[in-house]
């Protein structure tokens, strides 16, 4: 299953690539909702191969995924790798600069089911798809909005 949104950001590509990759920030976000955080690895500079352990409650149940930086190219694109026990996905970010003060943000996510209870899942999700889509391009507003804001202070 695949989502895709394209938000315009009153804000230069490097003040949203800046945002994108604040790893930091968005560690202690997971942590002050409830998750427990793990760095795997020993880079000191953000590079592909920056993996973390997330671990947390949600939905009812205790999850657990890993979370892998695939590529980075600073100001223009990024991407992970998360993988569940169930689900595995592709995230992909592209930023692309309009103008000095306008960048588009491309967020997209592909979902791959590992085994049968999590494909009969996904197949269910597919028929509420369009709720999804709406929902997710709603979040990836929001998301747009606050790096917006940000840059403007």
């Amino acid at each position: 299953m695949n989502f895709i949104s394209k938000q315009n950001i009153n804000a230069p590509a490097t003040h949203v690539f800046q945002q994108l990759s604040d790893f930091e920030f968005y560690e202690s976000y997971a942590m002050r909702v409830g998750a427990q955080v793990e760095r795997m690895d020993t880079f000191t500079e953000p590079q592909p191969g920056m993996c973390w352990n997330i671990t947390g409650h949600f939905r009812g149940k205790d999850r657990n995924l890993e979370l892998t930086l695939d590529s980075y190219y600073p100001t223009d694109a990024l991407s992970y790798t998360c993988m569940t026990k169930s689900l595995n996905a592709v995230i992909n970010f592209d930023v692309i600069p309009l103008s000095h003060t306008e960048t588009r943000l491309t967020a997209k996510v592909d979902i791959q089911a590992n085994g049968l209870s999590a494909r009969v899942a996904l197949q269910s999700a597919k028929l509420a798809k369009k709720t999804l889509d709406r929902k997710f391009d709603a979040r990836m507003h929001d998301f747009a909005n606050n790096i917006g804001e940000k840059y403007r202070g």
